[in-house]
């Protein structure tokens, strides 16, 4: 007997424990591989990229069929042949890439041999083997010997080549000689770990281990005995060689074995292994081997069990692979993913396995049936359900896909789903499932799958709208999108009310959103206007109503879901306030929140859905994105595309947790899996580059200062004294979200702290004397690079700030003091009576009057700067000045934004404190040498005489970011303001009045162009 309860025991062990299956097989056969897309729009120079490389920079390089290009994570920047140019590469088509252990890219052309590219002068250097060596051949592969050593592989064979020295060995087959190279065009090599070279060609493999010169041959059986062209090699981290061959399949050799062993797809449908073309092969982690076909786009195998899956192109996905067709694949430093092929480049990022998607309305033949999961189930058999916005639901097992597809039939209103929104599901304790939609209440049997209508009550329209459902303790809890709550006890089929239309009149809102059991007799409903708190045992009703002023109390009316964590404590989430926890109450029994907003991590302000993954950790489904919050810290992360979720716009209250304790989320475009287990912090610190150098607006090679330390300074002339360095953190896993800063040492006081967007250094009109620009960046999480990078900078004197000139023009200066105050001192003397006899008559109040005078003629009493009339003359001056020596000179028109609304809203005065603050703050920031005017109303001019308008440009930058910084108080309402400004520079033998009007004109482009920027003339288009 008791054996037949162990057996009967270990048979229901499965269903008791569904949610118990090995993590790695969940989900695999639905989720998606998610890629972003490059192609010529983005600045490929060819659609077709034939090779990859990662160069000992962190540049990656794209080969291609019309050129090679260099990709920084914001451009590409594109390499073509030009016989004009010395040093252009010597072929537009590229056959391979490989970084040899110096971080030095080589490149295998068509039909133009081998090339290395010269980072240091950004150009390409020919390798010369000789009248026998490659001369204008097809390289084919390229692999390292050792340290100092180069193997090439072309159609004429085989090739050494020792860099530093330039010693070449051709090796070729040989039909008398058994140890000679294999025959045919060399396809593919490897050097693995045990020393041993292989060699793949059009017919055949072979191997010479270390210390030898013999190759010995590797019989590849087939069932037709056909020679097998082995076009690429590869090997994993366990010592297995693996081989792709010419339509023949892909064959493994295992640690210790001798021979090859085909691989048999466990994908029945669609197998390609045997017939198709396998052109490149690389390890995507532990457990995965990608090999790319040229038909079928990836293959992935997993090297200890052998399982395989596909990854294709998918014309109905967003983020699907570019194309089947893929000629090479590269996993980069950081652990992404790249793919080249007809359809352009993909790059799928290392978002750390936390997150998973499974896209709707797939091509997938057990994928999701519709678009936008709008609602999720999990369910206690360890399936998952899902409702979807255009109707219907999908039942999904997460090891096999979809078992289950409720279509809507309009046609059978009560025995069939309607065609509309599935809203809410839950599971009763048999198994049956309950579905609210907006024509009403729906019951489906557990194993049957059947539809029937459910009426809550006689009370009740039966296609009335369910917005949320609950079932606890027995009582099926009904949330009504405009009749409040119902609930009644499931079996009671004299559906006898628990609650109804005479206890829901007392609820905030009988619109319901959210309905959770809470700690004890509580039972929490939300909706959209604020919170409720049910007594199930006295049936008293608390109304818990939002006040965005107070920190502690609710912080916006529309509740969209909650959680109770495992201290007990309610979470709600909300549209425009955040995430409200409570922590407790006050004196007066008011409950306490303490809000977690946009300032605390989040995403996006409209939080979707909270849901309890298996640690305790709360998960948040936004408007941009998830994040993950710590219970105890409340420290908050967000997740987006880089950390593998694509999908950002969730739905209100969208989301279950599965029986293996991960939240899934329902969104637009389909669902996302957590397994918060993965999640590791993004600890990966990206290489900081020069990606471009510009002196007097020409570029020069920037590669050698991607060294640690470069002791050649850039050299900046009188003619060319402007410079502007652009860099580069590569951390291609979201770039727009890496920080940088520079600073020149012996310019700028502090480091300039900037982002993505202006990833630029510029100077103009640097007085002579050495500098060091200093550059730092960091990757998408923040973290800085371990090294920052040092750039010497010299910039040379003009003649006349010279040392000697400055010499002798100071001996002149003396000279002529002296003869001056000679000749002045006896003229002086003779009118020294009577200048104190005139100024002792000169009363106080005289003086006064002079100086009030002399104000009021130059200076606007309300800002403090000069005024418009006071301006031009002055300007006039320097203009004339700045001709003379052959100096630039700038110009740039200030206008405050929406300064009308100041005035129409909090009166005049409190324009005048906006005006003055404005004044106060340019005058702060402004130069000794420039000139700032009040022109009229809100306008402002500023003259900045020995500055060309790129330095005017950095200048007004910083200026309009002064004044957003700064504020007026007007009787304790604080005024904030932007600016437009215009920038133009003195174009030669112009007047003033014309330099002003193209400044004004770029003045009223930035405020067409949405205000609070600077536009220089000649951009305005």
């Amino acid at each position: 007997m008791q054996v037949r309860w162990c057996v009967a025991l270990m048979a229901l062990l499965p269903l008791l424990c569904p949610g118990r299956a090995d993590a790695a097989e969940r989900w695999v056969d639905l989720v998606e591989t998610v890629f972003q897309n490059y192609g010529r729009e983005q600045g490929l120079p060819h659609p077709v990229p034939t090779a990859l490389a990662q160069d000992g920079d962190g540049f990656l390089w794209i080969g291609t069929q019309g050129g090679l290009a260099r990709w920084d994570g914001y451009r590409f920047h594109g390499y073509q042949p030009d016989p004009k140019k010395p040093g252009s590469l010597p072929d537009s088509y590229i056959q391979t890439l490989h970084t040899d252990p110096h971080g030095r890219l080589w490149v295998g052309t068509s039909a133009s041999g081998l090339a290395r590219y010269d980072r240091d002068h950004d150009r390409f250097a020919i390798v010369d083997l000789g009248a026998g060596g490659l001369g204008r051949t097809h390289v084919g592969a390229i692999a390292d010997d050792g340290p100092n050593g180069l193997w090439v592989g072309t159609d004429e064979g085989l090739y050494h080549l020792v860099p530093d020295t330039g010693a070449v060995i051709a090796l070729s087959h040989q039909d008398d000689n058994p140890g000679s190279p294999p025959d045919g065009q060399v396809q593919a090599l490897l050097p693995d770990r045990a020393g041993r070279l292989w060699v793949g060609t059009q017919k055949g493999l072979a191997y010479r281990a270390a210390g030898t010169d013999r190759f010995v041959p590797v019989p590849i059986a087939t069932a037709s005995d056909a020679v097998v062209g082995v076009t690429a090699l590869f090997e994993d981290d366990d010592g297995r060689i693996w081989i792709g061959t010419n339509r023949h399949g892909v064959y493994v050799i295992e640690q210790g074995a001798g021979t090859p062993s085909p691989i048999e797809e466990t994908e029945t449908a669609g197998s390609v292994l045997q017939s198709d073309w396998i052109s490149s092969i690389a390890a995507a982690g532990p457990r995965e081997i990608w090999f790319g076909t040229r038909a079928a786009g990836i293959v992935v195998i997993d090297p200890t069990t052998k399982r395989t899956r596909h990854i294709r192109h998918d014309r109905t996905l967003p983020g699907s692979l570019a194309h089947d067709d893929i000629w090479a694949l590269l996993r980069d430093s950081a652990g992404s993913m790249w793919a080249g092929g007809t359809g352009g480049l993909s790059y799928h990022t290392n978002g750390l396995g936390a997150i998973s998607t499974i896209f709707g309305a797939s091509n997938r033949a057990n994928g999701v049936s519709g678009a936008d999961v709008y609602t999720v189930l999990g369910t206690r058999d360890g399936r998952v359900w899902l409702g979807f916005l255009s109707g219907g639901i999908d039942v999904i097992d997460p090891t096999v896909g979809r078992v289950a597809q409720l279509a809507p039939d309009p046609t059978r209103p009560g025995s069939a789903l309607p065609q509309d929104i599935v809203l809410s599901m839950a599971e009763a304790g048999n198994g049956d499932v309950f579905v609210g939609t907006f024509r009403g209440l729906y019951r489906i049997e557990a194993g049957s799958h059947k539809v029937t209508l459910a009426q809550v009550s006689p009370q009740r329209d039966p296609h009335a709208a369910v917005s949320d459902l609950l079932i606890d303790d027995g009582i099926l809890w009904v949330g009504g999108v405009t009749d409040g709550l119902w609930g009644v006890k499931l079996g009671d089929k004299s559906q006898d009310l628990v609650f109804g239309p005479a206890d829901a009149f007392r609820l905030n809102d009988k619109e319901i959103d959210g309905i959770k059991r809470g700690v004890g007799q509580d039972l929490w409903i939300g909706g959209r206007n604020g919170l409720n708190r049910l007594d199930l045992a006295t049936r008293a009703i608390e109304r818990i109503l939002p006040d965005p002023a107070d920190p502690t109390a609710l912080p916006a009316r529309f509740v969209s879901s909650m959680l109770m964590d495992r201290q007990g404590r309610l979470w709600v989430s909300t549209f425009g306030g955040g995430i409200a926890v409570m922590t407790g109450r006050s004196g007066t029994g008011k409950p306490l929140f303490h809000r977690l907003t946009l300032s605390d991590g989040l995403p996006h302000i409209n939080v979707d859905k909270l849901l309890l993954d298996g640690r305790g950790m709360v998960w948040a489904g936004t408007d941009d994105g998830l994040a993950v919050i710590d219970p105890t810290t409340f420290a908050i992360r967000a997740l987006r595309h880089a950390e593998g979720s694509p999908l950002l716009d969730y739905f209100a209250n969208a989301g279950s947790v599965d029986t293996a304790g991960e939240p899934l989320f329902g969104a637009k475009g389909g669902l996302a899996i957590v397994q918060g287990d993965r999640l590791a912090d993004w600890d990966f610190r990206p290489p900081l580059v020069v990606s471009d150098i510009r002196i007097g607006g020409v570029a020069v090679p920037s590669g050698r200062f991607d060294s640690p330390a470069s002791a050649t300074p850039l050299i900046l002339t009188p003619e060319t004294n402007s410079l502007a360095v652009e860099f580069s953190a590569l951390d291609f896993t979201a770039p727009e979200r890496n920080r940088y800063a520079y600073r020149l040492e012996g310019f700028d006081r502090n480091w300039v702290e900037t982002d993505a967007s202006r990833r630029l250094a510029a100077y103009t009109n640097l007085p002579p004397g050495s500098y060091t620009l200093r550059l730092r960046g960091s990757n998408r999480d923040g973290v800085w690079t371990e090294r920052d990078l040092a750039i010497p900078i010299k910039v040379l004197p003009a003649w006349y700030q010279t040392l000697w000139f400055m010499i002798a023009a100071a001996m002149v200066a003396l000279a002529m003091v002296a003869g001056l105050v000679r000749s002045r001192t006896a003229y002086l003397r003779r009118r020294q009576a009577e200048l104190e006899r005139q100024i002792a008559d000169r009363t106080a109040d005289l003086r006064s009057a002079n100086e009030r005078l002399y104000e009021l003629a130059t200076i606007d009493p309300l800002t403090g700067c000069i005024n418009r009339r006071h301006f031009v003359e002055r300007a006039n001056d320097l203009i004339a000045l700045s001709r003379r020596l052959g100096a630039p000179i700038s110009l740039a028109i200030m206008d405050l934004d929406e300064f009308k609304n100041v005035n129409d809203t909090y009166g005049h005065p409190a324009g005048d404190a906006v005006l003055r603050m404005i004044g106060r703050t340019s005058q702060n920031h402004i130069r000794v040498t420039d000139l700032l005017g009040r022109i009229g109303g809100e306008e402002f001019a500023l003259l900045m005489p020995n500055t060309a308008v790129e330095g005017a440009l950095h200048f007004a930058e910083r200026l309009r970011e002064a004044i957003g910084d700064e504020a007026a108080d007007v009787e304790g309402t604080i005024l904030r303001m932007t600016v437009s400004l215009g920038l133009a520079e003195m174009r030669p033998n112009e007047s003033f009045d014309q330099l002003y009007a193209r400044a004004d004109a770029a003045l009223y482009a930035a405020k067409e162009a949405g205000r609070n920027r600077v536009v220089i003339e000649g951009n305005c288009g």
